[in-house]
């Protein structure tokens, strides 16, 4: 090729910032090449293994892995529906405060498994449940608060805590957006009586599919390992004594419970227990690009804000307790001075080669698909309508090619041209 027909050559297009970053590195890889290798590939060791790593990484004394945070929420209200060692602290048709801003799977257990959701608003600052608009929702039935701990942000627990202990309602939470952030020191999930983690492809670690619930309610842990697997007996603490109730049963295949299969693999397991070992790493890299994009925005764009920037501190990798928001992805709000409306910053960036999406799901309670079944709304959704029509979001990645880096760097400065 000759000098004259490379610089007519058009240039290479710039690398593009996308929503989702493989995480997958050498190590991850060899631990699943192994499990193939074993001939072990359902659940066994490598996940028991990855279940203690975790409960001790968070501080909780019982997690129980299985195959999607999706799962994980699935779980968790079905273990209180039908609770085999205490008095089941839900029941069909109770109601289920959730937050209007959500992920469709920490809401449809509740309407899947009879019980009826109530979308409240929530916090314009936090993202969180807004406890006044959860206050006015309150009725006779209402038994539970569902709590998202929103794209990284560590809700306040104690606050939330007390509002259910005054209310006399269950606290769960929904950590799946939030592994490895904290309040006063305390893990998210660590306040209500169980919450859910997920592993999948974007989250803070990956198992590809994977999630988990943690808990320190011994017999509500041995409901979820039954549940997770038919309702099986054999993964649970009390084995013995429902082996001695019921002598004239194969205690190999004795069943307590009705259950699901939502099991993970040996290979989840594995690479979970690797990307666990790499979490403090990430957490610190991804609080770094929020701490360089929170700069770009000032410089360029001065009217649009990163949701959560308050929470931006200085921590080291191995400052855990201190992290506040472990920033899975960088929620992105137009001020009310912006020069231009939301879709045309969004097609700005992605033009740009930054890829965007809503914020979660948007409005959860304005799907469509909610009014398949029983619930019911607070009386205003504002905050929840103007995410909607004002914000977006764009990844936040622990791992980056220089190439990607600079491309989200170009789309926000150039934002200025608007």
């Amino acid at each position: 090729m000759t000098d004259a027909m490379r610089a007519s050559d058009p240039p290479p297009s710039p690398q593009p910032y996308r929503l989702a970053a493989d995480t997958m590195g050498p190590d991850e890889i060899e631990a699943a090449k192994a499990v193939l290798d074993s001939g072990q590939l359902t659940m066994g060791r490598h996940v028991r293994a990855f279940e203690e790593e975790f409960a001790e990484w968070v501080g909780v004394s019982h997690a129980v892995m299985v195959n999607s945070g999706s799962s994980a929420n699935l779980l968790i209200v079905d273990s209180l529906l039908r609770a085999t060692s205490s008095t089941r602290p839900l029941a069909p048709g109770d109601e289920v405060i959730v937050p209007g801003l959500a992920w469709p799977t920490t809401v449809w257990p509740l309407a899947q498994l009879g019980l009826v959701p109530v979308f409240v608003d929530v916090d314009p600052a936090t993202l969180a449940i807004d406890l006044e608009s959860a206050r006015s929702v309150v009725g006779p039935r209402t038994r539970g608060m569902f709590v998202i701990h929103p794209l990284g942000r560590a809700i306040e627990g104690p606050k939330y805590a007390n509002f259910c202990a005054e209310y006399g309602l269950q606290l769960l939470e929904d950590c799946c957006e939030s592994l490895g952030a904290h309040w006063a020191g305390a893990h998210v999930g660590t306040t209500g009586i169980a919450a859910s983690f997920s592993f999948y492809f974007s989250h803070h670690i990956s198992t590809v599919e994977g999630g988990m619930v943690i808990t320190n309610d011994l017999g509500l842990a041995d409901d979820l390992r039954g549940l997770r697997a038919h309702g099986w007996v054999r993964d649970r603490s009390d084995k013995a004594r429902w082996v001695a109730q019921y002598p004239e049963f194969d205690p190999r295949f004795l069943f307590a419970t009705v259950g699901y299969n939502v099991r993970p693999t040996e290979i989840h397991g594995a690479i979970g227990s690797v990307q666990l070992r790499r979490l403090d790493e990430m957490l610190f890299a991804r609080e770094s690009l929020a701490r360089a994009v929170r700069g770009w925005l000032g410089a360029s764009a001065p009217w649009l804000e990163l949701i959560g920037a308050d929470a931006l501190g200085a921590p080291t990798p191995a400052d855990r307790g201190g992290r506040t928001n472990s920033w899975m992805t960088l929620p992105l709000r137009l001020r009310s001075n912006a020069p231009a409306d939301r879709n045309s910053v969004v097609g700005h960036l992605e033009v740009n080669g930054v890829e965007t999406r809503p914020i979660i799901a948007g409005n959860l309670a304005r799907h469509p698909a909610v009014k398949q079944v029983r619930h019911r709304l607070a009386a205003s959704m504002d905050t929840c309508d103007a995410l909607l029509r004002d914000s977006f979001m764009i990844g936040c990645h622990p791992t980056l090619s220089s190439g990607s880096l600079t491309t989200l760097e170009r789309a926000i400065t150039s934002l200025a041209d608007l």
